[in-house]
């Protein structure tokens, strides 16, 4: 069976580091070095062993301008667009920007080939784009516009998440003012994105959190879905659960081509890829 690419989770890829993938493509394999045993290891990416790539960015730029080899594989897009401001995503495009790019990648590909991620979820006063003392009403706000803007594209896939307070993520946003959302807290908001998302016919999705897979109207997520891939390109792509991901994670098995000393910088404070800072 061919593998699925993951590229990547670690770090943002076709933003960063666009060459260096084109050249591991090229190449036709790339080295990585397993974290725990300190053994490097190669991921082959010849076409003949790939089902399908999935990219995971919030800047599509340097693909939309030229994919390059990636014009030779099959292609799926987890786009993640917030619309924070500039305090909490500071080198992120525009929203405007965005939503073009997304708009693009529909045009070209087709929109059953994009994910939405409307995550993590932060709220927060400075994180918003205007000042505001009603955190909560201005990122709901926020989904809103996006709901309206994606959803005229065919849009109709969105994950969601709050923000995991990893010990290194939570040390960055000591500098920054946000509310420590309850379970109960959690649940409340997201009913209140369902109710919007359900107005632009957009299905919701968690991100490895049980708390909010009860509510009705979410369903839990398969960021990497062998099934859906399988349906897009044909020629069966697995669907067996990846055991390297955390137990609540609902992604298909994957090969993840990033490394972590490819640092992201976009320098969102709430990146649990970038190291402690």
């Amino acid at each position: 069976m061919k593998e699925i690419i993951s590229c990547s989770r670690r770090t943002d890829i076709p933003w960063w580091y666009y060459g260096w993938l084109q050249d591991a493509l090229k190449a036709g394999s790339v080295e990585l070095t397993n974290w725990y045993s300190n053994t490097q290891y190669t991921i082959d990416l010849s076409k003949d062993n790939v089902h399908s790539i999935v990219l995971w960015s919030k800047n599509y730029s340097n693909f939309l301008k030229d994919p390059g080899l990636l014009s030779d594989y099959n292609l799926y897009f987890q786009f993640t667009l917030n619309g924070y401001s500039k305090s909490l995503e500071p080198n992120t495009p525009s929203v405007d920007d965005m939503i073009i790019q997304m708009r693009d990648l529909a045009e070209k590909y087709s929109p059953k080939q994009i994910n939405w991620r409307f995550d993590p979820i932060v709220l927060s006063t400075d994180g918003e784009d205007e000042p505001t003392t009603k955190i909560g009403r201005a990122r709901l706000n926020r989904f809103e516009m996006l709901c309206a803007a994606l959803s005229k594209f065919g849009i109709f896939r969105c994950t969601i998440s709050f923000m995991d307070l990893y010990d290194k993520v939570e040390e960055r946003m000591k500098r920054f003012s946000f509310v420590r959302l309850t379970d109960n807290q959690k649940i409340e908001f997201a009913y209140a994105l369902i109710m919007i998302a359900k107005n632009y016919g957009i299905q919701l999705y968690s991100c490895s959190q049980t708390n909010i897979e009860s509510v009705i109207g979410i369903k839990k997520g398969h960021c990497i879905d062998g099934e859906i891939l399988t349906e897009l390109f044909g020629d069966r792509a697995s669907k067996a659960k990846d055991q390297g991901q955390r137990k609540a994670c609902g992604c298909s098995k994957s090969r993840d081509i990033g490394k972590y000393d490819l640092k992201c910088s976009g320098n969102c404070l709430y990146c649990y890829a970038n190291p402690k800072e």
